[in-house]
């Protein structure tokens, strides 16, 4: 059963708010990942930003297409870990879907 305070952080959500995030800490200096993880917990999901060596990638691609045993477990570098409400998480998920929509409508060969 929803409190008060979900079922009004829902009505809020459903309405337009320009929000404004400001940087701390560097906070606003992008990151490169090229590895993502999700670990469900309780109450949040983790999220996981890693980097892993494009040349490892590439080899690794290599091994599996040759038919060759690839290592059990690889050592990557950790970028960032964001912890999300399950919430803030189907948004994400609303966010990313626009976006990957978008750029495949602008991937598309004109259909002319």
């Amino acid at each position: 059963m929803a409190t008060k305070e979900e079922g009004a952080a829902k009505e809020a959500a459903k309405q337009s708010v320009n929000l404004q995030l400001m940087p701390a800490d560097g906070s606003d200096q992008p990151v490169l990942a090229n590895v993502t993880m999700v670990e469900p917990t309780a109450g949040v999901a983790l999220l996981d930003f890693g980097f892993l060596d494009p040349g490892t990638m590439a080899a690794l691609s290599r091994m599996a297409r040759a038919g060759k045993q690839v290592p059990e477990r690889l050592n990557g570098r950790l970028a960032a870990r964001v912890a999300i409400s399950y919430e803030a998480l189907a948004t994400l998920h609303q966010q990313i879907g626009g976006v990957l929509q978008a750029v495949s409508r602008r991937q598309k060969p004109d259909a002319r």
